[in-house]
């Protein structure tokens, strides 16, 4: 099995030992590119111009032919015979899907989706509700980290925003069933990568106060307002304030489930002073 790895930086690897290729940079975006859109047509003069848009055009297309010769070989570390799949014919290129190829964007959007197209999220089993933990905990880093191109910051942004999405709905299930440290843990997760998003910020002061944590509630809003502060010159929203507020003079205590029911829908409730 050939694992690829795009979420962070990219690597290849194949039993757990890590595939070196001399593909050069412009050859390793190509390779991150074909691996990122599987089954996509791609026609030569645009790979060209795209990785090679300083060369001249003769330079440029042997550079994209050597390039694809050594994603063969690459591919070949996932199964015998795997380079086939990549498939190049006239003007036109594709990395067709392979059962002996496995990319991390590609499981993290599978499993998102099946998260995120249920209307009901506590009708997932549990083995659908596993399958996406381990996808996004391969959320290793923003998509091909350190890398500007056009198209890398579109992908990004959607990678990004599925991971954000799908983490959530995995939070709050995890509240719905009253677990409330797993739900903690999948709420810091999302702050981890996306330090600034107010309202999960909100969300893992409440879960705090509802495992019994109004200390660290509060600390964990002293820490984003000094965070907002230094990042962007700015206070907290006032749902943030007021949310602070309330867990500080204890009025939280008897207003909980109004705030919940606003967030997550009707869960247990467990907490204490």
């Amino acid at each position: 099995m050939l694992e690829v790895t795009l979420l962070g930086s990219a690597s290849f690897s194949a039993n757990g030992l890590m595939v070196r290729s001399d593909l050069g940079p412009s050859g390793r975006l190509l390779a991150c590119y074909l691996f990122q859109f599987l089954g996509r047509v791609h026609r030569r003069e645009r790979l060209a111009d795209l990785f090679w848009a300083d060369a001249a055009p003769d330079r440029a297309r042997t550079a994209l032919n050597t390039a694809i010769w050594r994603i063969r070989k690459i591919l070949e570390f996932g199964s015998k015979g795997a380079a086939q799949h990549l498939v190049t014919v006239g003007d036109h290129v594709v990395l067709e899907e392979a059962p002996s190829v496995q990319v991390d964007t590609h499981l993290l959007e599978s499993a998102s989706k099946r998260i995120l197209t249920q209307d009901n999220v506590e009708s997932l089993g549990d083995r659908e509700i596993h399958d996406v933990t381990i996808a996004v905990e391969g959320y290793r880093g923003p998509f091909l980290d350190g890398h500007d191109d056009d198209w890398v910051l579109q992908e990004r942004e959607r990678l990004h925003c599925l991971f954000v999405r799908a983490t959530f709905e995995l939070m709050r299930k995890a509240a719905m069933q009253g677990q409330y440290e797993r739900a903690i843990e999948f709420g810091r997760r999302i702050l981890v990568r996306d330090a600034l998003r107010e309202r999960v910020q909100r969300d893992v002061m409440l879960l705090l106060v509802l495992n019994g944590q109004r200390a660290e509630a509060i600390r964990s809003y002293n820490h984003f307002v000094k965070l907002l502060r230094s990042e962007l010159d700015i206070g907290p929203m006032p749902e943030t304030k007021r949310l602070h507020n309330d867990i500080l003079s204890g009025d939280i205590f008897g207003r909980t489930n109004d705030f919940i029911l606003g967030l997550f829908g009707n869960l247990p409730s467990n907490t204490s002073n």
